[in-house]
């Protein structure tokens, strides 16, 4: 079992693997605050500029922002665009091996399928799990910094631990049928699929609760809820149309579990 996770942590660690996660996970991270903070300057700018009613509105949609609008985007930034970044480097172990037949060599050395198959599922879930976290926690920390206000801290960490368990169930399922099947290309296919459309299927039909999709739902969710409660229009909007999100406990420890 050791030779299995210094294989795998070889594999990982070389070619920069590792490396590019942290960039593409922090800097999504950390885009949601830098941008809006950039666009609400420029907009102060032209506000001044600017009398005419037409532009009051969009004034104040961008310049009324709160940091808790900005946790929400950094959350959809990292669950959505880093997944995908994520199914693209976790290919190669997820069924690549097979594709190449270099899973012989490790084969060859002695290594058991449970050696070779369960530090993959340790090891990715795990680092996937712990870098969203804490990326999360950094673009709440920059939202506070640009947007000023409080942030409950509480519903922070809520919505930072649904956010690494979702996207650390995309990777347990892209391991899974990409080991089984030997084929990454369709592990990648059938993960954005599940991610694209499913979520839709199951709101529509009332089953979105209690189940692991149900988690980024409830990461948006809870980075609304961490402001200190001075809504702008946007996040009241927002709010309205995902009223129907449950973001109990019960349904947080369930869609966990």
């Amino acid at each position: 079992m050791i030779n299995g996770f210094r294989k795998e942590l070889m594999f990982f660690t070389r070619g920069g693997k590792l490396a590019i996660m942290l960039i593409v996970t922090f800097v999504l991270a950390g885009m949601s605050p830098v941008m809006f903070g950039m666009m609400k300057s420029m907009i102060q700018v032209m506000e001044s500029m600017y009398d005419e009613e037409t532009f009051k509105s969009m004034f104040a949609l961008f310049t009324n922002m709160t940091a808790s609008e900005v946790n929400m985007y950094t959350i959809e930034y990292v669950t959505e665009f880093g997944a995908i970044v994520f199914l693209f480097i976790l290919k190669g172990a997820a069924g690549g091996e097979q594709q190449k037949r270099s899973v012989i060599i490790p084969q060859c050395s002695g290594l058991s399928a449970v050696s070779y198959a369960l530090p993959k599922f340790i090891i990715y879930p795990l680092f996937i799990f712990v870098t969203t976290v804490l990326a999360v926690f950094t673009g709440a920390g920059l939202a506070m910094m640009i947007f000023g206000g409080t942030t409950d801290w509480g519903m922070i960490t809520v919505s930072a631990l649904c956010a690494g368990l979702y996207l650390a169930f995309f990777t347990c399922v892209q391991l899974c049928v990409g080991i089984c099947t030997g084929r990454s290309g369709l592990a990648i296919v059938i993960c954005i699929l599940m991610q694209s459309f499913l979520p839709m299927l199951l709101a529509l039909f009332r089953v979105d609760r209690f189940n692991p999709l149900a988690l980024n739902s409830i990461a948006m969710n809870a980075a609304m809820g961490s402001g200190s409660g001075e809504e702008s229009g946007m996040l009241s909007m927002i709010q309205n149309a995902s009223a129907s999100t449950d973001v109990s406990p019960l349904n947080v420890a369930i869609s966990a579990g």
